[in-house]
């Protein structure tokens, strides 16, 4: 999907970020002693020289993303290096639909899966790496199947925490300085760039209705699509990639820190129609050394039309701020 379908045309609105520009003219000063003259002019002296030291003034759009990035909570912004849990599966939950076939069966497999102990370690990034003990089994096929159970927590964790980081370790936004193009509307904005876009002009001041040409990247780059709110919550982040396209709807609760998130819908199409996934997180949080980490994950869904639900608590953390 290129870019240019990703944004409608017309003129990109910056509304209510107009341009403000002083004027100072026809104010004439009353005529000052040569010791009030000599003052006065340190002091302008003394204030040219402070604001050659002053940040340079931000564009509209690039006040706005930092308006927008400052209004979400992260752990990146509090320091986090990183944090480790252990991992509890709810079993039973995840062996719900097979169990109505043969309860004693299951019941007897969820007793034995109860004796695989998981932990994860979360580094700065968001990156997951989950260790695990492994339980004797009877043959080769209960091995191969507990092969299996030890991947698929393994995919499971270091996959949601990829989604997670993306709203926790910073925001689903663009970078501070990189090109976007923004289309407002009187209850949302939308913001559409692209990863690893180009980095946005030398910021000059422009008269209010100069148009603002659409960021350019790389045709071969991953596009992003942002649809937030006029308060900065996000609504929706779509991503088209070569191989794939995503829609993730993120839920957030409103702290003291920024918007924090609880859970997220989001539906993956790979490269042919049955490579699909929906998946429905719901997420509640823990304060750990004074930093927001993952409690309690309850992920439910379907991979390639088969159902699957996920429950995981996540105790004994430990951070590292």
């Amino acid at each position: 999907m290129n870019i240019k379908d990703l944004v409608r045309s017309g003129l990109l609105t910056l509304t209510g970020l107009a341009w403000i520009v002083p004027v100072a003219a026809g104010f004439q000063q009353p005529q000052k002693t040569t010791a009030q003259t000599k003052q006065t002019q340190k002091k302008t002296q003394t204030k040219k020289a402070t604001s050659k030291n002053l940040p340079p003034k931000l564009s509209p759009k690039q006040q706005l993303l930092k308006n927008a990035r400052a209004a979400y909570y992260s752990l990146k912004t509090e320091g986090m290096k990183g944090f480790n849990c252990t991992m509890v599966p709810n079993w039973a939950a995840l062996l719900e639909e097979p169990r109505k076939a043969d309860p004693a069966k299951i019941d007897e497999a969820i007793e034995r899966l109860k004796g695989i102990h998981f932990s994860v370690d979360v580094d700065a990034d968001g990156g997951a790496k989950v260790a695990h003990n492994e339980i004797s089994a009877d043959n080769d096929a209960m091995a191969k199947g507990l092969a299996q159970v030890y991947s698929g927590m393994e995919q499971m964790t270091s996959g949601f925490f990829q989604t997670w980081a993306v709203f926790v370790i910073h925001p689903a936004l663009p970078e501070q300085g990189t090109d976007f193009d923004l289309e407002t509307s009187p209850l949302q904005y939308h913001l559409a760039y692209k990863e690893g876009g180009t980095k946005a002009p030398a910021e000059a001041e422009k008269p209010a209705g100069t148009e603002v040409m659409p960021a350019v990247a790389p045709e071969s780059a991953t596009a992003i699509d942002v649809i937030m709110s006029r308060l900065f919550v996000i609504d929706s982040v779509k991503v088209a990639a070569d191989k794939f396209t995503s829609t993730i709807k993120p839920q957030f609760a409103k702290t003291r820190k920024g918007y924090l998130l609880t859970g997220y819908d989001a539906e993956y199409q790979g490269s042919t129609d049955s490579d699909r996934t929906e998946l429905h997180v719901n997420l509640e949080n823990q304060s750990v050394s004074g930093l927001q980490v993952p409690k309690k994950l309850m992920l439910k869904g379907l991979y390639n039309g088969s159902p699957f639900a996920v429950e995981v608590v996540f105790s004994g953390c430990t951070a590292t701020p």
